[in-house]
């Protein structure tokens, strides 16, 4: 009694209002009213189920015994309605009325396992999709704070968990409950007692097993979880550093810290795998050591072979359709367990990005007229106690090229990353014009900005695609690829390439130079005709010949765009009308070229590092 009650409590565990609570926040409300229909249709298929194998009964009564056709009232109307003028004609009929109910059965059975099917894995591909765009629809900030590779694994493995592991079984697990307590509804009403014998001894041996199993799935589940996130975060750091990998011959290293994790989760899905058939076989043997219990109990009860055998043949074909319904009622119940941990950290993480999902850009341009204004800015980073910039106040006269200097850590990257709308300073304000920076203008403003990085991401595709990117290829325009590839000093070189624009790049730009790369990172940034350019340490990287081919194509933007370089290298900035020079997260000078090397000393202390390592 104590282990019913314990089991009693576990089941309620597993269909606990948290589990169908966590379960609904993954379906859209056309996917509910879709489940509701799965059900109806699940309730239809148990009840012909429940017709094919009350049909056994009558056609092996007749085959035990033909004159029960004419004492049987049901029987022997229909013989006198079917024009029936012999016993074997109407057992023919009947035997094939069976056939078609069992048909009709498995037809049902088999229309609705893909109707589920249908809707399990279109519910994964709507779930993997609004995760997807609920995690690209949350700030700069979260990303930083999060390792991508949890977010690939949770996009690319966890939705297909939770949707394979959970969602299907839980379908699953009350479609072969209707079914189960149909059959054991009709097993009651033909003799109680031995009905009650069978679903203790099925069903006991299925409980006792997982009391057994219980805790261990649980564990394995969570286990399955930590270690798949390990070996996407291993996999991703070394084919994303390969370059790295391979010059210092890391590649031991990164097999290595590859391997535990990798045997902990290929452990944990074969324990799981295991201990969802491990009753079949068990349960085989006492099935058929019940059938043969079931013939000595009707002997013993002094009945005959007329008498045993319609009950047999239906307590046999009843096993035949029992035995499996309650194998995938184990299943489903050990895979929610095992895979309720996949469930709850993507609950909480559509807990978390419902609020800000994914929206298109609707917003208005916020158009640059006069100057970009810092007023007594300051800001510190999420999780620090220290203040990046310190009460920075500028301001970024309209088409003139300004560059950013200072040590690391003095704030530059900082100040731009606010300019860009990556961030929103704690205190003070950005105004573009009379405008306030604020969420509902950033999209609006970022529609003004092109951005080159220091680091370039390019995409395994062609050249054009690259500049234009993000886009579908149907949305490309070549005129525009073409004009800015023109300005960054690109098209020449393209046209050098056999495919020309459409010449593929590999991953990440491996077949390209770091100039090449810089320049399309330049041409992407001025794809779209931004009003200001960003370039963020962009030709840091480069040797002195790149860099200055670089700094020409931005140079003939001069005068015609708002240019903000964040610059390595002094030389980088010295044609700009204005230099900030930032110290500890505020400006310490500011000034042409020629004035802060005149009356800066800060500035002046940079130009002489800067000659050295020359």
């Amino acid at each position: 009694m104590r282990h019913l009650v314990v089991l009693c409590a576990d089941l309620e565990c597993l269909v606990s209002v948290p589990l169908y609570r966590q379960l609904l926040s993954l379906l859209s409300r056309r996917e509910r009213i879709q489940s509701a229909f799965l059900l109806v249709a699940m309730i239809g298929q148990a009840a012909v189920e429940l017709v094919g194998v009350a049909s056994i009964a009558p056609f092996m009564s007749i085959v035990a015994d033909p004159s029960v056709i004419h004492r049987n009232d049901i029987l022997s109307r229909l013989y006198s309605w079917g024009g029936f003028t012999s016993d074997t004609g109407f057992l023919t009929a009947i035997g094939f009325g069976a056939i078609a109910t069992l048909a009709l059965s498995n037809g049902v059975s088999a229309l609705t396992q893909w109707a589920t099917l249908r809707f399990v894995w279109g519910t994964h591909h709507r779930l993997a999709n609004r995760l997807l765009r609920g995690y690209l629809g949350q700030s700069y900030a979260f990303f930083v704070q999060r390792n991508t590779a949890s977010l690939h694994k949770n996009v690319l493995s966890e939705v297909q968990s939770a949707i394979s592991g959970v969602l299907l079984p839980v379908l699953t697990a009350i479609a072969r409950s209707l079914v189960t307590l149909t059959i054991v509804g009709l097993l009651v009403a033909i003799d109680p007692m031995l009905a009650l014998i069978v679903v203790i001894a099925l069903g006991g041996a299925y409980g006792a097993i997982y009391l057994a199993i219980r805790r261990k799935q649980g564990k394995l589940g969570r286990i399955r979880v930590n270690a798949n996130q390990e070996r996407y975060k291993v996999t991703s750091e070394a084919f994303g550093g390969i370059k790295d990998v391979k010059v210092l011959q890391r590649e031991s290293a990164f097999a290595d810290r590859f391997d535990p994790p990798s045997l902990l989760f290929s452990r944990a899905m074969a324990s799981n795998g295991a201990i969802a058939v491990l009753p079949r076989y068990l349960l085989e043997t006492i099935a058929f050591g019940g059938i043969l219990l079931i013939v000595v109990y009707y002997l013993r009860a002094g009945q005959g072979v007329a008498q045993i055998l319609p009950k047999l043949s239906l307590y046999a074909f009843a096993a035949y359709r029992l035995m499996p319904a309650l194998q995938q009622l184990f299943g489903a119940f050990s895979s929610i367990r095992f895979n309720r941990a996949a469930l709850e950290d993507l609950s909480s993480d559509l807990e978390t990005i419902g609020s800000s999902p994914l929206r298109e850009v609707t917003s208005a341009e916020l158009p640059l007229r006069e100057a970009i204004h810092f007023e007594d800015v300051r800001f510190r980073y999420p999780g620090s106690n220290d203040w990046a910039l310190k009460g920075t106040s500028l301001s970024i006269p309209r088409n003139q090229t300004v560059g950013l200097v200072g040590t690391s850590g003095a704030g530059k990257t900082t100040l731009v990353d606010l300019l860009l709308g990556l961030y929103e300073p704690q205190q003070g304000r950005i105004r573009i014009d009379t405008v306030l920076l604020d969420a509902d203008t950033i999209p609006g403003w970022r529609r003004q900005i092109g951005y080159v990085p220091q680091n370039i991401f390019l995409s395994d595709d062609s050249i054009a695609a690259n500049i234009a990117f993000g886009m579908s290829d149907r949305a490309i325009d070549p005129v525009l690829v073409e004009r800015a590839a023109r300005i960054a000093h690109l098209h020449d070189f393209i046209q050098t390439l056999p495919e020309g624009y459409g010449t593929v790049v590999g991953e990440r730009g491996v077949r390209l130079s770091g100039g090449q790369r810089q320049r399309i990172g330049i041409a992407r940034a001025l794809y779209h005709d931004p009003a200001v350019l960003v370039m963020d340490e962009a030709t840091s990287a480069l040797d002195g010949a790149t860099e200055d081919g670089v700094m020409q194509a931005i140079g003939d933007l001069a005068g015609q765009k708002t240019i903000i370089l964040i610059a390595h290298r002094l030389s980088t900035v010295e044609e700009c009308d204005c230099i900030f020079v930032l110290e500890n997260g505020v400006v310490r000078d500011r000034g042409t070229y020629e004035q802060l090397i005149a009356g800066s000393h800060a500035f002046r202390l940079m130009a002489k590092i800067d000659a050295v390592s020359a």
